[in-house]
């Protein structure tokens, strides 16, 4: 079976299938995402909201109790769940299913609008893993994702899993046991056959700790889930235009709930060019990794968003001080050690963007003990 195995320290909150009414594949997709609003409007934590019949889901005690989770605007806890999977699209019928679900992130001084956001769309399941004996269950602190491979009557129908991590903090999840480190206010959905990130950036960590395959802003990747639920990834690109209008709708549809519920909407910003979608998502033959750079290596500070644009290594052989990136260090651990302004070294060597530096960069340290300037307020 293809799927995807996350684990998390956090505590989920909620989920919701909807039923469209009238027009064609994508219409009935964009009418089911556009109810999510209202049908997830006062969610209380560690619940789950019911759209409508199309949701399938088991739970720890079975058979479930009468009338559980059976008709719209139910909700339950969710450690009372062992799978929540959302409806494929039917175009007979005009269902589709959506599942929304809010997990709060488990860092002191939170509030419920800083928290993960997960929205599974079509056949797509998540799958408690974790049991703690007697038959009771954390709340989803770690699942499968399983994707379904049916195919869907449209792009838009495709079975996806998105993932926004609040704004103010970094998250880490543990994606098929690798561990993987999430900017804050990152968008990212993943297919059974393609991972977009539509903003912020993804890092990941090996069992040494070293970090490894950073994944910006509006990039995507191919990737193929096999039978024993490794993941292959490959052709590693600019994202599509058709990729960018998935993640608007659903960032969309992410703002309208994060407004009924007085959250923090979040936005995406367009790429300055559109990469090329590839004609065919066919299983590679093997797991080579070669088209996606495995070396390369980001890192960016906790409180703010990273962002696609890269840095330039300082050519300079007549620099006076000269310093390697390290794995870990940001541009403002860097100025505060040789205690000079962290734009002045951002803007001598060429960095688009002070909050994503690579390890192994080669820059150029000007004004060494002029006094160290954090990154101004608001920028």
């Amino acid at each position: 079976m293809r799927r995807w195995i996350i684990s998390l320290g956090l505590v989920l909150l909620s989920g919701i299938v909807i039923v469209a009414q009238t027009g064609d594949c994508e219409a009935i997709v964009t009418q089911a995402l556009g109810q999510v609003e209202t049908l997830c409007e006062g969610l209380e934590r560690n619940g789950a909201c019911y759209g409508a019949s199309t949701v399938n889901s088991e739970t720890v005690v079975s058979p479930a109790p009468d009338g559980f989770f059976s008709q719209a605007g139910d909700q339950e806890p969710l450690p009372s769940f062992t799978q929540i999977r959302p409806a494929p699209l039917n175009p007979e019928t005009e269902e589709f299913g959506v599942s929304l679900l809010n997990v709060q992130a488990n860092v002191p001084n939170t509030v419920p609008g800083q928290s993960v956001l997960f929205m599974l769309v079509g056949d797509a399941a998540l799958t408690n893993e974790i049991e703690i004996g007697d038959g009771e269950q954390t709340a989803f602190q770690s699942f499968y994702f399983l994707p379904g491979i049916g195919g869907s009557p449209c792009y838009e129908a495709e079975p996806t899993l998105t993932i926004q991590t609040p704004g103010g903090i970094s998250t880490t999840l543990i994606l098929n046991g690798v561990e993987t480190e999430f900017s804050p206010g990152t968008l990212l959905t993943i297919t059974d056959s393609v991972c977009t990130i539509h903003r912020g950036n993804i890092i990941r960590k090996d069992e040494n700790g070293v970090r490894s395959a950073a994944l910006l802003s509006n990039e995507s990747v191919d990737i193929f889930i096999d039978d024993a639920g490794a993941i292959n990834v490959t052709n590693k690109r600019a994202i599509s235009q058709r990729e960018y209008e998935r993640g608007e709708l659903i960032q969309n549809t992410l703002n309208a709930v994060a407004f009924a519920n007085d959250w923090e909407a979040q936005f995406l910003t367009p790429p300055d060019e559109f990469g090329i979608e590839p004609e065919t998502t066919d299983a590679p033959d093997t797991t080579d990794t070669s088209d996606v750079d495995e070396t390369t290596d980001a890192t960016e500070t906790d409180d703010t968003a990273g962002s696609s644009d890269e840095t330039a290594d300082a050519a300079t052989d007549d620099c006076e001080t000269q310093h390697t990136v390290g794995s870990g260090e940001t541009l403002h651990m860097i100025a505060e050690r040789y205690d000079t302004s962290l734009l002045g070294i951002a803007e001598f060597n060429g960095i688009d963007n002070p909050r994503v530096i690579f390890p192994g960069t080669v820059l150029c340290i000007p004004d060494v003990g002029s006094g160290f300037e954090p990154l101004p307020a608001g920028s």
